[in-house]
């Protein structure tokens, strides 16, 4: 798959829809959480990855309040004006954005990796280890997230009651003290089941 106007880009998320769900999720460990509490009800499988707990490791401590940066809910969900922060890296040559479709027709726009931004992030890697957990957070979400289209990620994230529930324009809410509930439930039934 490439960019139709970037053919040397080095990675491509297709569509807006997408690109805000999965920000939603890298941005609020609660409710990423909850999505791996999902897989692990569902019997679900994460390859190298054991739901349960690494939900419970979202849930550690503090890390819901200090890594929780809240989303507004739009009309299509959670929403982040993303020129500011796209601009950025278009400026300084690390992404390309490519409309699908016709003006005023656009179906989609892709946004495209190039090659300086894997150098980037490459440097920072090497300079900033702390940054490790972008690396590790979102390539979990990646990880939840599978193959499903942005609306599909979306229709989940509409399924917790207090993000369908957060008018138009307000922060979508946390569900730490929820989660921690859900994720004790899980760990007392496992640890029964080793007592059984």
């Amino acid at each position: 798959m490439q960019c139709a106007a970037h053919p040397d880009a080095a990675a491509i998320l297709r569509g807006q829809k997408k690109l805000q769900a999965l920000d939603f999720w890298l941005r609020n460990p609660d409710y990423l959480a909850d999505e791996l509490l999902n897989f692990a009800e569902a019997g679900g499988s994460l390859p190298g990855v054991d739901p349960v707990a690494q939900a419970a490791a979202l849930l550690q401590g503090d890390e819901p309040d200090l890594e929780s940066y809240p989303m507004v809910r739009w009309r299509f969900g959670a929403y982040e004006p993303l020129d500011d922060a796209l601009g950025l890296l278009l400026s300084h040559g690390m992404i390309g954005i490519d409309a699908v479709g016709k003006a005023p027709e656009i179906d989609r726009w892709d946004y495209c990796l190039l090659p300086p931004a894997r150098l980037t992030a490459q440097e920072l890697r090497t300079d900033e280890p702390d940054l490790a957990w972008y690396d590790e957070r979102a390539a979990l979400v990646l990880l939840i997230a599978g193959d499903r289209s942005g609306s599909r990620l979306k229709d989940v994230q509409y399924a917790q009651a207090e993000y369908e529930r957060t008018h138009l324009g307000d922060s979508i809410t946390g569900i730490t003290s929820r989660v921690r509930a859900r994720l004790a439930a899980f760990e007392n039934r496992a640890s029964e089941g080793q007592n059984a």
